[in-house]
């Protein structure tokens, strides 16, 4: 947001300031300055008529006597003095021509009828005025960079103050209202904004109670089935009523292990995303749930662990990051035919994980989707369970870590579940 404030800042000033400096110049295009002074016009005038009035006198005493009273010096040049030049052409032809010099400021005019020309010159001391106009016009341009702040600093501010509200809100699932004061500009968009904020609240806690409250009622009926079904059992019962009771045995088990993964589901989602990571070697946990799953995987497929830490030890979230590669190794090898392949390395800037297979692999169209909840691929394949969780997970978890997963084509011919996040 302090980068917002300041680019705002620095586009209102420069464009009033270039703004002010184009309608300068424009002005000064249809409406140009004087070359000469009309005093100094006025001043050659009356010198010329003392002179005309007094003809017959001497003209340098004349002049001496004109101007006693000034502070400018005035003296008679021959017009022939004059080189050949653009400045002495407008000297003959009468006209006022001025010259400046680093410390004095000459003016040039013919003495109509004669071949005299006035030279009329003074101190530059008017600079100084210059000087001072551009102190003033810096004044005035730093007076309106002080409005344009007054009003663009608390405008940002409360818009940051937006920003982090939101950003708690999305980011760690909790509503909270923002207090901004009634004078400003946001406080009707901070109104809107705070009911919002307090409907999400009330969506999520009727969402959490409902969860629960599903849940328990759901397992409660499940338990009672299961409890019945265990009894039948041990009667001896018809081959064709014991397959029934059997269909509706692995139904029960389906349904009750769909409620264990929404409530983990639910749980990761309302998890707080302050992770406690801690650095160690991601190889003995790969080895670990490798040897936990050894019983659930099918004896044809074999997995393959390539190690390119060189030792380096990896940073994360152990117990979050052991859900990701579980789901992940459990989802390839209810596809695999013969191999699943698992890679650690360890980059200059990222930890990376990779887990491929050798099975149908993923269409292209639907390589982000099944990051999403709920959704399956190969739903119709024969021994595929899940529900369309475990992916989604997976995304979480490396969203927490502030990595990515990304799905992609593997060289073995499958899928390819590539796990990124910075050291």
């Amino acid at each position: 947001m302090n980068r917002a404030f300041v680019s705002l800042y620095l586009i209102i000033v420069l464009s009033i300031l270039l703004l002010g400096l184009v309608l300068n110049k424009f002005w000064d295009d249809i409406n140009p300055p004087q070359a000469v002074d009309t005093a100094v016009v006025d001043l050659f005038s009356l010198i010329e008529q003392s002179l005309e009035a007094d003809s017959g006198k001497d003209k340098q005493a004349l002049l001496h006597k004109a101007i006693a009273q000034l502070k400018y010096k005035v003296s008679l040049i021959s017009v022939t003095d004059f080189s050949r030049t653009t400045m002495a052409e407008k000297i003959k032809r009468g006209e006022i021509v001025s010259a400046t010099d680093e410390h004095t400021n000459y003016f040039y005019k013919r003495v109509a009828n004669t071949d005299d020309v006035l030279m009329l010159s003074y101190p530059s001391e008017l600079n100084k005025r210059s000087e001072f106009y551009i102190a003033f016009i810096l004044l005035f341009y730093a007076a309106i960079a002080g409005v344009v702040f007054l009003w663009v600093w608390p405008l940002t501010r409360d818009l940051a103050r937006l920003s982090q509200h939101a950003q708690q809100m999305g980011g760690e699932g909790q509503a909270t209202t923002i207090a901004i004061s009634s004078r400003s500009v946001l406080y009707p968009f901070a109104k809107v904004f705070n009911a919002m904020a307090k409907r999400l609240d009330e969506i999520l806690r009727s969402q959490k109670e409902m969860t629960l409250a599903v849940s328990h009622e759901l397992r409660t009926p499940l338990a009672r089935m299961k409890f019945a079904l265990a009894i039948t059992e041990e009667q001896n019962l018809p081959a064709n009523l014991a397959r029934q009771l059997s269909s509706i045995n692995r139904d029960i088990l389906e349904m009750e292990s769909l409620i264990n993964s929404f409530l983990a589901y639910a749980a990761f989602d309302q998890q707080s995303q302050r992770l406690n990571q801690r650095e160690g070697h991601i190889q003995d946990l790969v080895q670990d749930i490798i040897h936990r799953l050894a019983n659930h995987l099918d004896d044809q497929v074999r997995i393959e662990v390539v190690d390119k830490t060189e030792g380096a030890a990896m940073k994360c979230e152990w117990s979050l990051m052991q859900t990701a590669i579980q789901n992940l190794i459990h989802n390839a090898s209810g596809y695999a035919k013969s191999i699943i392949r698992i890679t650690l390395q360890v980059n200059s800037n990222d930890f990376v994980i990779a887990v491929e297979d050798d099975g149908p692999g993923v269409p292209e169209d639907q390589r982000n989707r099944i990051f999403e909840s709920f959704v399956r691929i190969y739903s119709e394949l024969p021994n595929r369970s899940g529900f369309g969780l475990g992916l989604a997970l997976v995304k979480r978890i490396m969203d927490w870590h502030l990595g990515s997963a990304v799905c992609s084509h593997s060289d073995l011919g499958g899928a390819k579940f590539l796990l990124k996040w910075p050291r």
